[in-house]
């Protein structure tokens, strides 16, 4: 959901740290919508072909997937503005027994490359991934949102959370990204309800300005540069976070709702929130524990990298 390597898995933190915000361990109303992060990284490479025909056929009441801008201004599908040097390679070449790695710590920006240079000279989910041990490795690659609409046709009823990466820094424009987005949607002519979210009111503000479309603000953001998110979640826990600034964090934003990291979510909180008219979203508990509680949240989405673990889905 966000740019940071901690914050690419929701369980770096315990139940114990957990405690301190509310684990979940009152029932409270509502039964939400379980959505697939990243398709369900834990189980495929993360936004890949394989993930998203994965959880379209295992029947996900909803998936989540990233979505960047090429060169040439084509959406594809990738959780960071920037080629991920541990989870992706250079293509396999003619004589070469084992893909070459990029630099470590190289972060060649997606903006920079066309989509015939990706698709010609990238690899991603070939590699293990520390996060998703045992998640299936499939070299593949770069899905294009295209592909991902073509995808969705005889899956009507599955719900699409587009998570837009968008950075003043290493990206498009707001503006570029919802006419491209919202052009390709439009043109797909699907049922499938879709929502979007980002850390960045602006993003929300100018796709809504284009068409009447679900949003909700991802918090907490944290820079792409942060070291983990495991530091700014624990700052997060030093102090309590109402309804009242959840709400005004909302509305500033220009937002439908709110998705908050689940370590730093309270029940009381986001009920408060639901009841001033606003969505609520949960990212994202694997543990089988954790979403069992979550599933008695009220909560509009339960975003998680286990949907098989959730026994609300």
């Amino acid at each position: 959901m966000t740019t940071t390597r901690w914050n690419r898995r929701g369980g770096a933190l315990t139940c114990a740290l957990l405690l301190a915000t509310g684990c979940g361990l009152v029932d409270a109303p509502g039964k939400p919508r379980v959505v697939g992060h990243r398709s369900g990284a834990g189980n495929y490479p993360e936004n890949s072909r394989s993930a998203v025909i994965a959880a379209l056929h295992a029947g996900y009441p909803a998936i989540e997937v990233d979505v960047v801008l090429t060169k040439d201004r084509i959406p594809i599908l990738s959780h960071d503005p920037w080629i991920d040097a541990e989870l992706c390679t250079y293509t396999l070449q003619t004589g070469e027994t084992e893909a070459r790695r990029l630099p470590e710590g190289s972060r060649p920006l997606i903006k920079d490359f066309t989509l015939e240079e990706l698709q010609r000279d990238y690899r991603c989910g070939g590699v293990g991934d520390a996060a998703t041990p045992g998640a299936i490795q499939v070299a593949d690659k770069y899905l294009t949102f295209d592909e991902l609409l073509t995808a969705l046709k005889g899956f009507p009823d599955t719900v699409v959370q587009l998570d837009v990466k968008e950075h003043p820094a290493y990206t498009e424009s707001t503006e570029v990204f919802a006419d491209e987005i919202l052009g390709r949607w439009n043109a797909a002519a699907l049922p499938n309800h879709f929502y979007v979210t980002s850390t960045r009111g602006e993003l929300l503000k100018t796709f809504e300005a284009r068409q009447d479309v679900e949003t909700l603000l991802i918090w907490p953001a944290f820079a792409a540069d942060d070291s983990t998110t495991l530091v700014g979640l624990a700052n997060e826990l030093k102090r309590t976070v109402g309804a009242q600034e959840l709400i005004q964090l909302t509305r500033d934003a220009g937002a439908d709702g709110i998705a908050v990291a689940y370590p730093v979510s309270d029940r009381a909180a986001l009920e408060a929130v639901r009841k001033a008219g606003l969505k609520t979203a949960v990212w994202t508990p694997n543990t089988e524990a954790q979403l069992a509680s979550y599933c008695r949240w009220p909560l509009d989405y339960l975003i998680t990298d286990y949907v098989e673990r959730a026994p609300c889905r």
